[in-house]
């Protein structure tokens, strides 16, 4: 568990000074984080539920709202993250973001944080499918060089596979959900 003081030291660095607004949510922080885990962003906002808090850690993005008796929390891992949608208004932004099961859509007013926080997400979203991509090209065999060497070596490499397990990312491999509407034609 993080002290108070601790939490307020990694908003301060990032430039989140809640004084007012959002308090019960930092206190909940303090029960949330794990040791080592750092704060990279911070924004106030709304959800379907009302006012929250949207953080995002060097490990994982979340979603505390703290009513008095109620807690709402969602905890999202950045490689569950399908899909990030960003759109700016007048007065405020909007941030959908999707996983194989869920939709999150987050308003602030404040654009320039809630920019910040996409762009770290999209970053560190990217960062995580770049290994499992590099993870994947390096455990592939080479039938190439196997054939080129003869039999004895496409063997090698087939011991070799048997051996060295297999790791995807369960989910991104989802199947793809299309919806068709059928609009009425009124002639």
């Amino acid at each position: 568990m993080i002290s108070l003081s601790q939490v307020e030291d990694q908003l301060k660095r990032v430039g989140c000074n809640f004084r007012f607004w959002g308090r019960p949510e930092i206190r909940e922080l303090c029960n949330i984080l794990l040791p080592g885990e750092t704060i990279a962003q911070a924004v106030n906002g709304r959800y379907e539920g009302g006012f929250a808090m949207l953080v995002v850690t060097d490990h994982r993005l979340l979603l505390i709202d703290k009513k008095p008796m109620f807690l709402t929390l969602e905890d999202v891992r950045f490689d569950m993250i399908a899909e990030i949608d960003y759109s700016a208004q007048l007065f405020d932004g909007t941030v959908r973001i999707m996983t194989p099961n869920r939709k999150l859509v987050f308003t602030s007013w404040s654009q320039v944080r809630l920019r910040k926080v996409l762009n770290y997400v999209q970053q560190r979203v990217s960062e995580i499918r770049q290994h499992y991509m590099q993870r994947q090209f390096q455990m592939q065999p080479n039938f190439e060089a196997g054939a080129a060497m003869g039999n004895l070596a496409l063997q090698g490499d087939a011991e070799q596979l048997i051996q060295m397990p297999v790791f995807q990312n369960p989910y991104t491999k989802t199947s793809l959900t299309m919806r068709k509407r059928r609009i009425p034609k009124f002639y």
